[in-house]
């Protein structure tokens, strides 16, 4: 009966999850969404199973985790393959590790994917430092492209003032990767191999010169 008991308890806790405002998190990718869920879970001491990570995705984010038709639903599908790439499950290039486990058998958060948890927290409170990111409404919100990230690229102050052969300081380029001076370097060198390989699929040049440029430029910030 105890174990009956407890059940019902993290069932009321994860049913009792209040959305977040969507300002905060609607310019966030579905990956870190799902690693700081992964995370609220954990500090609430709700175990990380499918079915909770499920409801709960759903619950703090519902304008991104609901069924396009029915959105009074989680879309479980999108849900499935948002969790498994936070672990690297898909066939991915940059397996991001942030997680480990499976659906059938439960998941739990590395310490990276901690690390990326608290950078997420802090996007969501404060989402005046996401202002560089593009909305996408209607859907384009299904994720991402990498002629998305390649334009972001372009549009950046870091960008410009690279094309313009004028120099880009330590903040700026926190800035262009929307990260502070104390960010994880892994998350840092993380973040730049995810936009060239974006630059590599969209086949753009010219982007994949800049990030190799900013790449050493600031090797002293990576390494």
């Amino acid at each position: 009966m105890k174990k009956d008991k407890n059940t019902i308890d993290i069932k009321r806790m994860v049913l009792g999850l209040k959305p977040l405002p969507v300002k905060g998190y609607e310019k966030l990718d579905l990956d870190r969404l799902v690693v700081y869920a992964l995370y609220i879970l954990e500090e609430k001491e709700i175990p990380l199973y499918f079915d909770f990570i499920c409801v709960g995705l759903f619950k703090l984010f519902p304008r991104k985790f609901s069924l396009p038709n029915f959105k009074q639903y989680p879309d479980v599908f999108r849900i499935n393959n948002a969790v498994r790439r936070t672990t690297g499950a898909l066939s991915d290039k940059n397996k991001k590790r942030w997680a480990n486990g499976s659906p059938e058998h439960g998941f739990s958060l590395t310490d990276f994917g901690r690390e990326i948890a608290k950078q997420v927290a802090q996007l969501i409170e404060n989402p005046e430092l996401q202002k560089d990111r593009k909305k996408h409404t209607g859907a384009k919100t299904r994720g991402r492209s990498s002629g998305d990230d390649v334009k972001e690229i372009k549009e950046s102050d870091a960008f410009k003032k690279w094309q313009g052969e004028q120099n880009v300081n330590n903040h700026e380029f926190f800035a262009f990767l929307k990260a502070a001076s104390y960010t994880p370097k892994q998350l840092l060198v993380e973040h730049l191999k995810q936009l060239k390989t974006s630059a590599i699929t969209a086949k753009d040049k010219e982007a994949l010169k800049f990030l190799s440029w900013l790449e050493n430029k600031f090797k002293n910030l990576l390494q």
